[in-house]
């Protein structure tokens, strides 16, 4: 929807602000900024183990980074799932709780079991 579309590219606008802070727009996050940037709303603290593993998560070609391309899978999802998201926090609140989370909660639960 239109909507989901114009709050893809807010959220775009907002990644693009915090890609500038490396200094090289790459579409490419560190995890420091992603987490500052986005995940920190739904993340108690950046250095937490559940943070930090949520974050390599995400990091799907393992580059150390989040690529933007990573993270819209997600927001295309979330709208999908969720047609009727008219804003962008709406959107990111669906991504994260509903995609992301979930996502990374499996990633940290394979990771303790690797271990174990």
């Amino acid at each position: 929807s239109s909507g989901i579309k114009q709050s893809t590219g807010e959220i775009k606008e907002r990644w693009d602000f915090w890609d500038m802070k490396d200094g090289e727009k790459d579409n490419q996050l560190t995890f420091d900024n992603f987490y500052k940037g986005f995940m920190a709303p739904y993340f108690g603290c950046y250095r937490c183990e559940d943070s930090q593993m949520g974050l390599k998560a995400l990091d799907m070609d393992a580059d150390g980074q989040v690529d933007w391309f990573e993270f819209k899978t997600y927001l295309v999802w979330a709208g999908r799932q969720y047609p009727n998201i008219s804003t962008e926090q709406e959107l990111l609140d669906k991504a994260f709780r509903f995609g992301l989370i979930p996502a990374m909660k499996d990633a940290i639960d394979d990771e303790r079991r690797a271990r174990n």
